[in-house]
């Protein structure tokens, strides 16, 4: 893809899933389900698969496990209700992805995967990317991959996140 890759247009995902009404669209986001439309770097981000989606009021909770467990956020593997901050979780494994190119967790089925996700410490970035990561990447990532939803960075927050807000103004 040259120069202008997915990581470049992870801030287009914020644009095309900021809530303008008070309805939040839940869905699985994998990085199978985003798309450009070329390979130049006036590419348009399309996701697609809306399959599983659904929407709930704010306040509201969803119950239902659904999507790949590499993208679930721990909660959803645990069979827990969940609201939008699984959704902030599996934008952080996209992103986490598109850096390092694998996922931040492994496991050969789900309890091994919630385990792995349980007992990390500190995200496995590659050493290779380490060093030229700019700290505000680093911290949306952990940020967004937060164990506890309750600490999770919000949809609001990762919008205006400074990370994203110098990518949209070219800093």
């Amino acid at each position: 893809m040259g120069k202008h890759s997915l990581i470049d247009n992870i801030f287009v995902v914020t644009i095309i899933l900021r809530p303008e009404t008070n309805l939040l669209a839940l869905m699985p986001l994998l990085n199978q389900n985003i798309l450009l439309s070329s390979h130049g770097g006036d590419a348009v981000l399309k996701i697609a698969d809306f399959g599983l989606s659904r929407t709930i009021c704010p306040g509201e909770y969803a119950e239902t496990v659904c999507g790949s467990p590499l993208y679930m956020a721990p909660e959803v593997l645990q069979f827990q209700r969940y609201d939008d901050k699984a959704d902030m979780w599996s934008v952080g494994t996209i992103l986490f992805e598109l850096l390092n190119g694998y996922p931040p967790f492994y496991g050969t089925n789900n309890v091994q995967l919630l385990k792995n996700i349980r007992s990390c410490t500190c995200l496995p970035f590659s050493p290779l990317i380490l060093s030229g990561l700019d700290p505000d990447c680093l911290d949306i990532c952990s940020r967004l991959l937060s164990l506890n939803p309750g600490e999770r960075i919000s949809f609001d927050e990762f919008y205006w996140h400074r990370f994203l807000r110098r990518k949209l103004i070219g800093t």
